[in-house]
């Protein structure tokens, strides 16, 4: 009993770890796959074995060694980047091994769905393709102007892609089927991002505008900033929280754009940020084309990734939610098939999970916090 009471007690003792659960003696236990409702503790299960805290603290580097990792793409709990200096699209799981899409698009930069439709621009050819597997279909051919970049950032908006003609201040909407311009909104300097609102309104960050707008569907336009130099990408997140990244050569910043115009610092010291994201749980992504990294700053919540496990284990695997600093709303565990949430981290930090045999594709976890919601996979061997 004293042995079992200090392995407790060493659990407690590190918040932080990512750990997964020791068998000591304890039963087997039937995976039931599917969907799992909220469970309680069960104390049956034995207790946690430190596997190590995870690194960092709300503010992690995901990705290293890109050439000029450049802008991002939050889908359905995978991160997109394009790494603008090798042409490559590269896709970032929670828990699972990067893959990288079987296309090459030279200076590869916005990226977006409509629906299963995938989108990327090439800034080289001034054009947006269409990508399936290995495929590209040149969805439209922008007029390139010499000596300047050619697209850059693009979203969606109504089944209709958004397209900044960066070099020639105009921003487009486009039919993805035919490549037709349906609407058109000039006036910027170099438009290089773009944002949907739910409202119906877009956000275009306006690099050498030094400017922050927002556009509305008749095509009027107000100014969140116009105080911003090299504003060259936008995001807000669901509480419409507007972001930026300042890629400034005296050093980048990441910034929010307060509803007064008010710039605040949010990190400074990056190196050149170009891309910007935001994830079901309103943390921010974003890259640093020259260190070739890509980063996380953990506003809310964020769970952390877990290690493969035994398929024919029955033993529990304890799951670690980091937290920001403030962050106190009750988080709630939903295991996908192959995964039994045996214990919720309710308004702390820690729960648990028993996990089956995973399909191909990885055990999905998900934990939700109200409307904020973040995803993690694991595998079996």
């Amino acid at each position: 009993m004293a042995e079992m009471l200090s392995v407790i007690a060493r659990c407690l003792a590190l918040p932080l770890a990512l750990v997964a659960c020791s068998d000591g003696g304890g039963p087997s236990a039937n995976v039931r796959t599917g969907p799992s409702p909220a469970a309680s503790a069960v104390a049956s299960y034995p207790p946690c074995t430190d596997l190590g805290a995870p690194s960092g603290g709300t503010r992690w580097t995901l990705a290293s060694g890109l050439n000029k990792p450049d802008d991002l793409l939050y889908a359905d709990g995978a991160l997109y980047v394009a790494v603008l200096g090798s042409g490559a699209i590269e896709v970032l799981k929670s828990g699972l091994a990067t893959a990288t899409l079987p296309v090459h698009i030279a200076d590869v930069e916005g990226m977006v769905f409509i629906g299963s439709s995938f989108y990327a621009a090439g800034q080289a050819q001034d054009a947006v393709y269409e990508v399936s597997g290995s495929s590209l279909r040149k969805v439209i051919q922008l007029n390139p102007v010499p000596g300047q970049d050619g697209v850059d950032g693009i979203a969606a908006q109504g089944g209709l892609l958004i397209v900044p003609d960066s070099p020639r201040g105009v921003v487009d909407w486009v039919d993805p089927a035919t490549g037709e311009i349906v609407h058109q909104v000039g006036g910027f300097t170099r438009p290089t991002g773009a944002w949907p609102l739910a409202d119906g309104t877009v956000l275009i960050a306006d690099e050498f505008g030094n400017a922050v707008a927002k556009v509305t569907a008749g095509g009027s336009k107000t100014y969140l900033t116009r105080d911003l130099p090299i504003a060259d990408d936008v995001a807000a997140d669901s509480q419409v929280a507007v972001f930026v990244v300042n890629p400034a050569a005296a050093g980048g910043r990441l910034v929010q754009v307060l509803p007064d115009g008010t710039i605040r610092n949010v990190l400074t010291g990056l190196a050149a940020p170009q891309g910007l994201a935001v994830d079901g749980a309103d943390n921010l992504y974003f890259t640093e084309e020259d260190a070739g990294r890509v980063d996380l700053l953990v506003r809310t919540f964020k769970l952390a990734a877990l290690p493969a496990v035994s398929a024919s284990s029955t033993r529990p695997v304890c799951v670690h939610v980091r937290r920001a600093e403030g962050f106190t709303d009750p988080i709630t565990l939903i295991g996908g098939d192959g995964v039994r949430v045996l214990q919720q981290p309710g308004s702390g930090s820690e729960g648990s999970i028993l996990v089956g045999s995973c399909p191909a594709g990885g055990c999905m976890l998900t934990a939700r916090a109200g409307s904020r919601s973040d995803v993690t996979w694991l595998s079996t061997r």
